[in-house]
């Protein structure tokens, strides 16, 4: 009896096509997650699919159970030469090759919502200050002036919120807001017709202000698997070094996927209710934007006075008021060669993060002088000596090269993230267990002397091996103590990754399937 489920499965293998020079069954991948829906398939194995593939798509991930927050729905289609085809899938799985098996894991800073607020941000009934208010007001009422002076007619800001409708909206934050800010509230809800009040930012009204904090979404790539070493902001120590903090409340956009918030946890020589960019322009860490809010205003005031703007027909005012800084030092270097890093040595006293491709013979003990160098990534290399003990900032090292002396690696005490790959002879990684933070690593691409090490290695929370590796471990009943996370590089099918990640847990994975034929 042909049930609703196998008749969605084979309208979606239908769509799927087989033959034309292929070797071996034509497999594709689904990712069913906040109600999108990826598409991959193996690495190396090319998948044509019909236009009808994409509505079976939509038909069958109805049937299928809906995943819990924070968790995606992986389905596996496999369709055969000979028409016949095999479903499965699970909710309980990261992906089809990958297991988070602590899901309040977090790489090094990157820390789970729950953070303490600072004293000073403690929300209470008291109105706002009454100087800041008058000089906000002051600055605001100037802004209003000019720019009717300028454009013939006055902005488009609606008034602003009372002393309640802000207290209101700072219960629900849980934080008091900044006193200009508040101020700022005072005197408009919003700028939604973008007049250029904050310049290229314009507030966001407050319940927005409310809803996009909740709950402290603000974070950047906190997965275990993800690029997340968290850069230092310039200039230094002045917001802290994380991927998020409860303490961040986004207050401004330019709607152009760019955001202004206001830090009330900041660092040592930061500022409480400074402000920083951060979205789709700004790569690497939040970008320090201004002291205050005040500042901001004050900044747009002050180049409407000098006649520092631009004025178009909408209503836009531009200025030209001098904030942000400079963003990620970062160097990229093809082709190196033989080229000494004495070069790099001579450019890059503040870079954090370094790519270094194609050369040929690399000490990295010449590095030492880069007291910020915080990622290193090495590509296509013949021969290196990670001889890094003496970069003292250094937290992920990524190595690819023919030849690799792993033993010079040994004791460097802030390396957290390893990936070694390309050498050509077994590497013996005893030496890892020197290494004290070391708590992601990634040898799916290299050949290990002994794999036993690796189960050693207390401080390691996601550990990234191919299949082999994996199965080598498994025949040796080895699994490391502390696992946060794993990955198993290579195709395998949905039912071995469940294998996989029962050996791993203990506890059952079942698998949802069905089959059939598309004839």
């Amino acid at each position: 009896m042909t049930t609703g489920l196998q008749a969605a499965a084979r309208r979606l293998a239908l769509g799927v096509r087989t033959g034309g020079g292929r070797t071996g069954p034509a497999v594709v991948w689904l990712r069913v997650e906040a109600g999108a829906t990826r598409i991959t398939h193996p690495v190396g194995v090319e998948v044509d699919l019909d236009p009808d593939f994409f509505d079976a798509k939509s038909a069958l991930v109805e049937l299928l159970p809906v995943p819990r927050r924070g968790r995606p729905l992986i389905v596996e289609l496999v369709v055969r030469e000979c028409g016949r085809f095999e479903l499965a899938f699970s909710a309980k799985l990261e992906s089809e090759s990958r297991v988070v098996l602590d899901e309040e894991f977090r790489l090094p800073g990157h820390p789970l919502p729950g953070m303490p607020l600072p004293e000073a941000a403690k929300h209470t009934a008291a109105p706002t200050d009454p100087a800041v208010l008058a000089e906000i007001s002051a600055l605001f009422h100037e802004f209003v002036e000019r720019y009717e002076q300028i454009k013939g007619r006055p902005p488009a800001l609606r008034p602003g919120y009372s002393e309640q409708e802000i207290a209101a909206a700072e219960a629900e934050l849980g934080a008091r807001l900044p006193e200009d800010l508040r101020a700022l509230y005072r005197m408009t809800r919003d700028d939604a017709a973008e007049t250029g009040l904050l310049g290229k930012f314009s507030p966001y009204p407050l319940d927005h202000v409310v809803e996009y904090h909740q709950p402290g979404s603000l974070g950047w790539n906190d997965g275990p698997f993800d690029d997340a070493v968290v850069f230092e902001s310039d200039p230094p120590d002045t917001i802290k070094r994380l991927s998020r903090n409860d303490w961040w409340i986004t207050f401004a956009t330019d709607f152009a996927m760019n955001n202004l918030a206001v830090d009330l946890d900041p660092a040592e020589r930061g500022r409480p209710g400074q402000v920083f960019e951060y979205g789709r322009d700004i790569h690497g860490p939040p970008d320090y934007y201004a002291e205050s809010v005040a500042d901001v205003l004050a900044g747009v005031v002050e180049a409407l006075r000098d006649g520092d703007y631009e004025d178009d027909e909408s209503d836009y005012l531009q200025t030209y008021a001098g904030f942000g800084g400079v963003g990620l030092d970062e160097l990229v270097y093809h082709d190196f060669g033989n080229r000494d890093l004495a070069e790099i040595v001579d450019r890059a006293e503040e870079t954090q993060l370094i790519h270094i491709n194609d050369a040929v013979d690399l000490d990295l003990a010449a590095l030492a002088p880069l007291r910020n160098l915080r990622e290193l990534r090495i590509n296509r290399a013949k021969l290196v000596t990670p001889t890094s003990s003496g970069l003292h900032a250094l937290e992920s090292l990524a190595i690819e090269a023919e030849r690799i002396d792993v033993e010079a690696l040994a004791g460097q005490p802030t390396l957290w993230d390893l990936k070694l790959a390309g050498a050509a002879e077994r590497l013996d990684i005893a030496v890892l267990r020197t290494l004290p933070a070391l708590t992601r690593l990634d040898l799916s691409a290299v050949e290990l002397a002994d794999i036993t090490p690796i189960a050693e290695l207390p401080q390691l929370r996601v550990l990234i091996l191919n299949a082999a590796q994996w199965a080598a471990l498994r025949r040796a009943d080895l699994r490391p103590p502390n696992l946060a996370a794993v990955e198993r590089t290579a195709t395998c099918s949905l039912r071995e990754t469940a294998d996989w990640c029962e050996w791993l847990t203990g506890t059952p994975i079942q698998l949802g399937t069905t089959s059939g034929t598309t004839s």
